[in-house]
Parts: structure tokens; C-alpha cells; sequence
């Protein structure tokens, strides 16, 4: 069984191809490779010339949304193909119930619709996902949501960038993770802040930096950057299936997510829901801050455990690659 994925590597899509990557025998074809092709010297023929040959070189070709647009050609090249590979499409689409995610509810579908007749199997990481493309894919849909390697992450001592209250975030630093805000409101709420990673706003936010507040860019361990913190935040305006709260609960720490009208209701007793506005964002950090973190951060495990570990996810795609070659 010949596997080949086809993504652009960043944030969540990226960590899910690791894992993959990990545990299938599979060849990871990049999008920023196709990319080169289709906008660079050697024009759009080449890009489609090279990214046949992977596909007719493989069993499996899967795709995980959103790639590139040279992704929106591959159901009229299948057609073409003399060895066609069997097409599965996962969408990692951030949505949720506000004006930012119109675009990536109606980009889902318009790839739901390209590739009814030509995708042997639609995944989406969870239900908000379904919702938007069920009308158009019927029963040839599953829900298989992200899970994260709970023999990795988890509780370990760690040192502590603050002895005090600390709240944490690590992700990218792009404008709809809603980040300056999060600052604001640890700043409001009188408590530490701790951020990891990088992306446009991070020169933004390293400027602000002060007594109460570290961002330290890249950090290659993400088990240690969980476990030197108190309570893990997401403030995001758009989100998915988001990989970094996964982890944090993994690792025993209470979350704070904002109510993006995603999968943040896998929350249930180890964390607080709320807005994305700073005044709403540091009531629930004063709120939590005053709860039991040792108890919520066990709820927090047992819920990954029982919901989200990492061989519950590899089990159901292993099944959807078998079925779909059969």
C-alpha cells in the first residue's frame, strides 16, 4: 500500500503529519514543492506534469486541505490519468460561527463539490466541518478528530518562567489567534504571560514584552513549555480541531478557549469557554485562576485519554485506507 499526502506544512496540519508520518510507511508531497512549479520558471504544465507523476505513482493519494489552488485542477487530471490512485480529502479548515470563517466554509464546499464524483472517502476533525459539507458528500463523510500521543505529552517536572500564576500560549502569532489580546488581558487581569512561536505579529508582541509578560519565539520542546505554565490559552477569532490544546490537556493543564464556534465544547469540566474581547478574556482567566487547577487539569487527561489519543485516530484512518482500497 503506496501512500502519498499532499499538504502545505504549517500549524495543525503539519503536527497531524508528523504523526502520520510516523506511523504509515508514506511519502509526503509538499505543496510548496508543486508551488515552485506552478508559479516559478517553469509555469503551471510542469507543476501539473509533476504532481501526475506522484499521483500515479502511489495507491493512496491523500490530500489534506487547504493545500494550494493547483488543488482545485486534480479532479478534471484524475480524469486523465491512466492509473488513477484512490482520493481521500481531509479538511483541518478553521470555521466557526463568525464572519471570518465565510470564506473557509464556502472554500470547503466548493471543494467538496469539485471532488464528489472522485474522493473515495471526505474526513473532516470535527463536527463544525461536517456540518458544512454533509449536504453535498452525504454518507461518504467521517469525522476523525486530531489526537495527540498522550505517552508524550504529559505531566514532567519543568522549569517555571514565573512562580506565580502563569498563563501560556504557544502557536502561530497571526492576527486571527487574537493574541494582543490575550496580553491585554493577562495585563488586566494582573497575571503572567508566557508566549511561544512565531508568525507576523511577533515582532509586535516581543516589543511588549515586560516583567509580566515573556515571548520566546520558537521552542523545539513543547512538553516542557506546557508543563512550566498553570493554564494553557486560546483566544482565537477562527479555529479547528486545535492541536496545542489537545497537548496542553494531555499534559494536565486547564485551558481557557475562546467561543470561536468550533470543537471548543470538548472542553466539558477541565477548562473555561470564553468571548474573544479582552475584557471577557481576563474574566475567565480571574475566574479559573481561583478554581481547582490540579483537579481540572485531571479531568483535563482523562478526557484526552478517553477522547483523543493519538492511536484511536491512526486505528479509524488505518480502517478508512483499507476500505478504500478494496
Amino acid at each position: 500500500m503506496e501512500i502519498k499526502y499532499y499538504a502545505r506544512l504549517r500549524g495543525g496540519i503539519r503536527t497531524h503529519l508528523e504523526y502520520l508520518l510516523n506511523h504509515f510507511k508514506a511519502k509526503l508531497v509538499t505543496s510548496e514543492v508543486i508551488f515552485d512549479f506552478y508559479d516559478g520558471t517553469y509555469g503551471i504544465s510542469r507543476g501539473i506534469k509533476l504532481l501526475q507523476k506522484e499521483m500515479e505513482s502511489c495507491d493512496i493519494f491523500h490530500i489534506h486541505h487547504a493545500t494550494h489552488s493547483l488543488e482545485l485542477l486534480i479532479p478534471s487530471l484524475t480524469k486523465k490519468m491512466n492509473k488513477k490512485p484512490a482520493i481521500i480529502n481531509t479538511f483541518h479548515t478553521p470555521v466557526g460561527e463568525n464572519v471570518l470563517s465565510v470564506f473557509s466554509k464556502n472554500y470547503m464546499r466548493l471543494i467538496a463539490r469539485l471532488y464528489k464524483e472522485t474522493s473515495k472517502k471526505f474526513i473532516v476533525v470535527g463536527t463544525k466541518q461536517k456540518e458544512v459539507i454533509e449536504d453535498i458528500v452525504g454518507d461518504n463523510l467521517l469525522v476523525i478528530p486530531n489526537g495527540v500521543d498522550t505517552n508524550k505529552f504529559k505531566r514532567k517536572k519543568a522549569k517555571r518562567f514565573f512562580k506565580d500564576f502563569t498563563v501560556g500560549y504557544l502557536g502561530r502569532l497571526h492576527i486571527e489567534k487574537n493574541i494582543s489580546s490575550l496580553v491585554r488581558a493577562c495585563k488586566k487581569a494582573g497575571a503572567n504571560l508566557v508566549i511561544a512561536g512565531t508568525g507576523t505579529q511577533y515582532e509586535k508582541l516581543k516589543k511588549m514584552e515586560n516583567e509580566k509578560l515573556k515571548v520566546l519565539g520558537f521552542v523545539k520542546d513543547s512538553v516542557k513549555f506546557y508543563n512550566s505554565i498553570d493554564v494553557f490559552a486560546s483566544p482565537s477569532h477562527l479555529e479547528g480541531h486545535p492541536y496545542t490544546v489537545l497537548e496542553a490537556m494531555s499534559c494536565g493543564k486547564p485551558v481557557i478557549v475562546s467561543n470561536f464556534g468550533g470543537e471548543e465544547k470538548i472542553l466539558e469540566d477541565c477548562g473555561i469557554i470564553c468571548g474573544t474581547k479582552v475584557k471577557e478574556i481576563s474574566k475567565a482567566i480571574k475566574e479559573i485562576k481561583n478554581m481547582d487547577l490540579k483537579k481540572m487539569g485531571n479531568n483535563a487527561r482523562k478526557l484526552v485519554k478517553r477522547k483523543y489519543d493519538l492511536k484511536d485516530q491512526i486505528e479509524k484512518l488505518n480502517k478508512v485506507y483499507k476500505s478504500v482500497l478494496k
